[in-house]
């Protein structure tokens, strides 16, 4: 058994060796769960390999020899057992690996070589995990386990067993590794097809393990801060909709308000105008201002009805009056060309109403406007068309 106990101590060794490799906080403390449930087809590996077993009848004397019977000589032949096994990681520190393994032993008592074969479960506990904390991408797990047997069979006998065991792991990369086995399981010798007395199966293996589907793990306060960041970017997209739609209103509001004051100034200018002169007639001996909407054309209902009057009652004094149409636009607002153009409309727009209104065309000059000259200090005022009479 000292071979047993080198191999145990070399196992301790490389664990304290590599415990070296932990995954720490911002503040170099060690992490430890929680960890996202897996999917069932995540963290799975599978494994084969081959290699020593034994079996003992402890304490047993060999008759034959005069003494305690050598598992390790040399008539005893070199015993094999092979091993095929799945294990699934439950989380990072625990998992169950169901496997099968076939093993020629050799009873030192009788010097018989017998063939026979189990299924075992295991229950494993990953002490680099639960101990120096999982880090994606270690090297090296070291996982003592305890092992169920129910299904013992030899040639003619069934019967079975539990013990314990120590499997090792070196991973090459995310995917391929190798595994060191060293499992001890204690039966009935019925196995054996003896009438009494238990029966110890001990193996050490070495082989090629490979990780299925996904192989690490996703830490829950991972997720929380996932969640908690796309919550934050959800507030802070509603905010920033709010913001957008109080400074809607507020443009709004703003435009309404210049809207007012603007109409405001022109009631203003006309009352001024009216106690200027002191009565309706004294209107008609200046020239009268007809005005017009920004970027507009076409005289509102008011401005329509405020020049038909004055038009009429000018007419009414029995006079043979000409007209000077002026048509003019804000020069603050828009292109020269498009003033230009704007002018000439709006004073076809009055010359229009002045023919409907019975004047012959004779009687109406328009005068071109030069694109520059502002008539009213207020920007407003200057889209209009000045009516002069002759």
């Amino acid at each position: 058994m000292k071979k047993f106990f080198a191999v145990a101590a070399a196992l301790l060794i490389a664990v304290a060796s590599f415990a070296q490799e932990t995954n720490r906080d911002e503040n170099g403390k060690l992490k430890f769960g929680g960890y996202e449930t897996n999917k069932f087809w995540s963290n799975w590996t599978i494994g084969v390999g081959a290699g020593w077993n034994t079996t003992t009848s402890a304490p047993y004397w060999d008759f034959k020899k005069g003494h305690l019977g050598n598992m390790f000589d040399a008539n005893n032949g070199f015993p094999i057992g092979t091993e095929l096994f799945a294990l699934k990681w439950i989380e990072p520190c625990y998992g169950v690996r169901f496997g099968w393994t076939g093993v020629k032993t050799v009873e030192a008592v009788n010097d018989v070589t017998r063939n026979f074969n189990y299924a075992h479960v295991d229950i494993l506990w990953n002490w680099s995990n639960q101990f120096w904390g999982y880090k994606e991408g270690r090297r090296f797990n070291f996982s003592p386990y305890f092992t169920l047997a129910p299904y013992m069979r030899s040639v003619s006998s069934l019967s079975a067993g539990a013990g314990a065991g120590i499997l090792t792991q070196f991973a090459f990369n995310a995917k391929w590794g190798l595994f060191f086995d060293l499992r001890g399981v204690l039966s009935d010798a019925h196995i054996l097809g003896r009438p009494s007395d238990t029966y110890n199966f001990w193996s050490t293996t070495f082989g090629l393990s490979c990780n299925l589907g996904k192989s690490n793990w996703t830490r829950v306060s991972t997720s929380a801060a996932a969640a908690a960041a796309a919550i934050a970017a959800a507030e802070a997209a509603a905010a920033a909709k709010a913001a957008a739609a109080e400074k809607a209103a507020a443009d709004a509001k703003a435009a309404a308000d210049k809207s007012a004051a603007e109409a405001k100034q022109l009631a203003d200018e006309a009352i001024k105008a009216a106690q200027a002169k002191g009565n309706i007639d004294g209107l008609f001996d200046e020239p009268v201002v007809v005005y017009f909407e920004i970027g507009q054309s076409k005289l509102t209902s008011a401005e329509k009805a405020h020049a038909e009057y004055a038009i009429k009652n000018i007419l009414a004094r029995g006079e043979n009056v000409k007209f000077t149409l002026g048509g003019s636009a804000d020069t603050k607002t828009g292109s020269a060309k498009r003033n230009k153009q704007l002018s000439e409309q709006r004073a076809k727009c009055v010359y229009n109403l002045i023919d409907e209104l019975g004047v012959s065309r004779d009687n109406i000059t328009v005068v071109e406007w030069d694109g520059k000259t502002q008539r009213f200090e207020a920007t407003e005022l200057n889209r209009a068309v000045i009516i002069d009479k002759q």
